[in-house]
């Protein structure tokens, strides 16, 4: 086995305190292989010999079996070493968490069409569905039940349909088959879909949450630094007053709520493309915004196309170019673009 192979190897290696690889970390130094040994080479910032000892029998653990002769590991102090302790994934620039607080609203229609809308501007975009309960972005893009994704050294590579690069739970399990999980299991998955899929180099990853606060919430605002939160509502009063608390959960981890979207916020009958009619109320995406202290990154129609693009696994959006589905999601990202752009700045 070459150095090139051992260090495909390392990059299983975990730092204990950073969720991140000794080989994007720069810890690894030097790997040489003679004939009877192979000499690994680790930098660490300081002579901390609990970090080298646990990195030591992780380094052991993946490679002795596979080479041949002995394994020898040599650390090197190097007070120059800077470990980046931020929590976020390589390659990936922006990670915006699409939430509600209740189901029913369409948050996964606003994730996906949203995504497109992103990746017809010409950025990269994945899709990342953690509703581990209910995923339903597969059926949205015309996949459903167990998918054999490519998986290369425990990398899953994700599935690319319509220019994005999309992971769900769904392609995982069958169909009908229930997930009972506990709440570990649910962050364990998470951070898999972080830290073990080949997202590659992409500006925008979109995560689908599940209703409510819960586990996969705080797993992610845990795992990662999330670039921010958009919160999708429907018009009435009980639905705002869950995607407050939603938001409110934002607040408290800290990540700023970068937009409302009011989805089905009024409906467009398909024989009078002129008329609105505002059967959910009217006004309640407008209200959160202003409780929240953030904008209305949008309004979004309720057509009936939509709904059977989303059965079908064929968007509306991409059904009909330059129509008002299209024109709203463009909107809605480039208000995103925007407000973005004020917190990186």
């Amino acid at each position: 086995m070459g150095a090139d192979e051992i260090k495909k190897l390392l990059v299983k290696i975990k730092h204990p305190d950073l969720n991140k690889d000794i080989i994007s970390l720069g810890m690894v130094n030097d790997v040489t292989v003679s004939d009877n040994e192979t000499l690994v080479k680790l930098r660490t910032p300081t002579a901390d010999r609990k970090l080298q000892i646990n990195l030591e029998a992780q380094v052991r653990q993946a490679v002795s079996k596979q080479i041949e002769g002995k394994l020898k590991i040599k650390f090197d102090v190097d007070p120059n070493l800077s470990l980046d302790d931020s929590n976020k994934v390589p390659g990936i620039k922006r990670i915006i968490a699409v939430g509600s607080g209740k189901g029913g609203v369409g948050k996964s229609t606003v994730t996906l069409n949203l995504a497109l809308s992103l990746a017809s501007k010409g950025y990269k975009v994945g899709v990342m569905d953690a509703d581990i309960y209910g995923p339903s972005i597969g059926k949205m893009i015309g996949v459903n039940g167990r998918v054999a994704l490519k998986v290369d050294e425990d990398i899953i590579h994700p599935l690319e349909k319509y220019g994005i690069k999309i992971i769900t739970f769904a392609f995982l399990v069958d169909e009908n088959q229930p997930v009972v999980w506990r709440g570990p299991m649910l962050g364990k998955a998470v951070e898999q879909f972080l830290f073990q899929v080949s997202w590659g180099e992409l500006d925008f990853l979109l995560v689908d949450l599940p209703p409510g606060t819960g586990d996969v919430q705080l797993s992610l605002c845990q795992l990662i630094d999330l670039t921010g939160a958009v919160i999708v509502t429907t018009p009435q009063k009980v639905a705002t007053l869950d995607a407050s608390k939603a938001a409110a959960m934002f607040a408290q981890v800290k990540v700023p709520v970068l937009g409302v979207v009011e989805n089905m916020s009024y409906f467009i009958p398909p024989d009078m493309p002129d008329k609105k009619y505002n059967i959910f109320g009217e006004g309640g995406g407008q209200d959160l915004a202003s409780d929240l202290k953030t904008q209305l990154l949008g309004k979004i129609p309720h057509v009936i196309d939509i709904m059977q693009g989303g059965e079908s696994g064929n968007p509306q959006l991409l059904k009909e170019p330059g129509g008002v589905v299209e024109k709203t999601y463009k909107e809605i990202a480039d208000k995103l673009e925007e407000e973005i752009k004020k917190w990186e700045d």
